[in-house]
Formats: C-alpha cells, sequence, structure tokens
C-alpha cells in the first residue's frame, strides 16, 4: 500500500510540474538543424555558431547574396537562409522558387564601426526573420542588444543613432528606424499573401565568394529541378557599369527597392490606385515609367514624409541609386 501511495505521489507531483511548465516548454531538437520557430531569442534558433557576434552560420545554414539588393541607409547586411532536412526548394522561373515548410530566411543589419577596417567592430542592430510554417510566411523581428551578445523578439519600431566610417573615410550619421511588424507586412505581402522579397532566382545567379551561388545550391541539392543555370536569366548587378547598360542596372534597381509595392496586388498599387508596375519582367510600355518619369526622381530625391519614396524603411536618401534613375530618366527624352 506504500508503494502504490508512493507512485501516486510520484504522478501527480509531475503532473503538476508539467501543467505549471507548459507554456515554458520548447522543443528539444535532436538533429543539427535549425528551429524553424519564432522563439524569444535569436540564439535559441540556432542559426548561428559561437558568439552571436561574429556572425558565423551554423551547420547546414548557407549564407547568400544578391546580385542587386534593396538599400537601407548604407547598412551591411547578411543574409542566411536554412532548407529542412531532406528538402529544397523547387526551381519555378526567374522568380521566387518554392519554399518547403520550416524554411528559415533572416537578414542581420549592422554597420561597421570604420569600413575600411572591420576589425575596429561594429552595432549589430536587427536580425529580420521569416519563417514558412503549413505554407504561409510569418514575419518576425530580433533587435539586439547594445553589446551585441543576444537579440530578442521585438514586434515595435525601435530608434537609434549610428555613427560609423564609411570605406571614403566619411564621418555618417543616421538616425535608424527598425520597423514595426505592420511595417515589415506592408513590403513582404502581395493581395494579403505574405512573401520574401529578395531571393528570386534570377537575383540569386551571380558569383558569392568566388563561385555562382545558383550553381552551388543546386550541387549541394538546394534547388532542384533548374535548367542549366547558362539558361536561367540574371538580374543585373546595378552598379556594374562594365557589363550591364544602363536600362539594365535602372530596372534592376527599380525592382529590387520599389517594385514590391509597384506592382499588380502590391501594397502602394492597392491602397492608392498607382499604375507603376516596375517589375524587371514588365515590359517598358507597361509600366508607366515614362510619363510619370519626372515624379519618379522628385520622390526619390524628397525628404518629406508621406511623399518621399520609398514610403518606409530608410531614412536616408540613396544618392548613388537617385544618380542611376536621374540619369536613367534623361536618357528617355
Amino acid at each position: 500500500m506504500k508503494k502504490y501511495s508512493y507512485f501516486l505521489i510520484l504522478f501527480f507531483s509531475i503532473l503538476i510540474v508539467s501543467c505549471d511548465n507548459e507554456n515554458d516548454y520548447t522543443p528539444i531538437e535532436d538533429n543539427n538543424y535549425p528551429v524553424a520557430e519564432f522563439l524569444p531569442k535569436l540564439s535559441e534558433l540556432k542559426m548561428f555558431k559561437g558568439d552571436l557576434a561574429n556572425l558565423e552560420p551554423a551547420d547546414n545554414v548557407e549564407i547568400y547574396s544578391l546580385n542587386t539588393p534593396l538599400f537601407t541607409d548604407y547598412a551591411q547586411k547578411l543574409r542566411f537562409i536554412s532548407i529542412p532536412e531532406g528538402k529544397s526548394m523547387t526551381y519555378t522561373d526567374g522568380g521566387l522558387p518554392i519554399f518547403p515548410d520550416n524554411t528559415i530566411i533572416t537578414k542581420t543589419f549592422y554597420y561597421y564601426a570604420d569600413e575600411r577596417d572591420p576589425s575596429l567592430g561594429k552595432t549589430i542592430i536587427e536580425t529580420r526573420t521569416l519563417i514558412k510554417k503549413s505554407g504561409v510566411w510569418n514575419i518576425g523581428n530580433y533587435v539586439w542588444n547594445e553589446d551585441n551578445t543576444e537579440a530578442f523578439l521585438d514586434d515595435e519600431s525601435h530608434a537609434l543613432t549610428i555613427n560609423w566610417i564609411d570605406s571614403n573615410g566619411t564621418d555618417k550619421t543616421v538616425d535608424y528606424v527598425i520597423p514595426t511588424y505592420l511595417n515589415c507586412v506592408t513590403c513582404h505581402q502581395n493581395n494579403g499573401a505574405r512573401m520574401p522579397i529578395g531571393p528570386k532566382i534570377r537575383n540569386l545567379n551571380g558569383v558569392h565568394n568566388g563561385i555562382n551561388q545558383l550553381q552551388d545550391f543546386i550541387d549541394k541539392g538546394l534547388i532542384t529541378g533548374a535548367p542549366a543555370v547558362s539558361d536561367i536569366e540574371k538580374l543585373p548587378v546595378w552598379d556594374d557599369t562594365s557589363q550591364y547598360s544602363l536600362d539594365e542596372r535602372a530596372r534592376a534597381y527599380l525592382d529590387v527597392n520599389c517594385a514590391h509595392c509597384h506592382q499588380p496586388g502590391g501594397f502602394w498599387n492597392l491602397s492608392f490606385g498607382d499604375s507603376f508596375e516596375l517589375r524587371y519582367e514588365t515590359p517598358f510600355d507597361d509600366t508607366n515609367i515614362y510619363p510619370r518619369r519626372n515624379v519618379i526622381v522628385s520622390r526619390m530625391q524628397s525628404e518629406i514624409e508621406g511623399y518621399a519614396m520609398p514610403f518606409i524603411g530608410t531614412s536616408l536618401i540613396h544618392s548613388e541609386g537617385v544618380a542611376l534613375i536621374e540619369e536613367y530618366v534623361e536618357s528617355l527624352d
């Protein structure tokens, strides 16, 4: 009887403890892959290895880059992608591949103290994160603490002043704004469906660390169903004047920086009835660039809130991008 009472007490004790800790329970991963859940701390996702401040990808996490990236106040960006074990992205065309459930995409924003010498340290600001679950992309953001030892899930906006020295030795300052969840959704959606923006097949089809990263992904089995890389379109590099024409570079810049809002189903077109169609693949006569060419430059040059473009996501005017579009617009006359 005593033995029976002992096991009865033990059973209820375990049950009580389990109930008390139910909300804090985190499944233990038994493999070496990242955790596709929005956990409170960035380190818990296992996308990084070692000290977080080193920004080193964990095993089974790939670094990727883009031919033409989004401009964000001259911040440095580090892009990671984790494809779940035994799965792959599926090639469709030059646009976004089909990502399997439990794909994780992160983009970490930071500034070097001095771009001429990265060893002098950096300020890490945020790690924007996309996780695909049950066919739906979920969005979250991890904000780093001041000593760059950890980042915490935080969907609120934060503003901070960053000072740095650029590659030309010029002192720079930006009043950097970390976006809210709603800010992120504004750009990362089309007709209400959330999605990535940058990692389209054509924007991945370029050289990273001396090799074609699209071919590298195919060789590793991370992308399946693709034709020969030589048959896949490349998005032009917006500032590469040696390989691409002015038209190609300007259209690529507008595609990455503007087209997520200015296309059918994009936020701006849905909200304001704007007729811009700025995707790279859109024939020029269907873009509405020519009749609105002066407005495009005017809004890119403006600092007036509500008139300036991009509508959200930047605090500084991208001087080099504006110069490109100015030259492009002038060439249309």
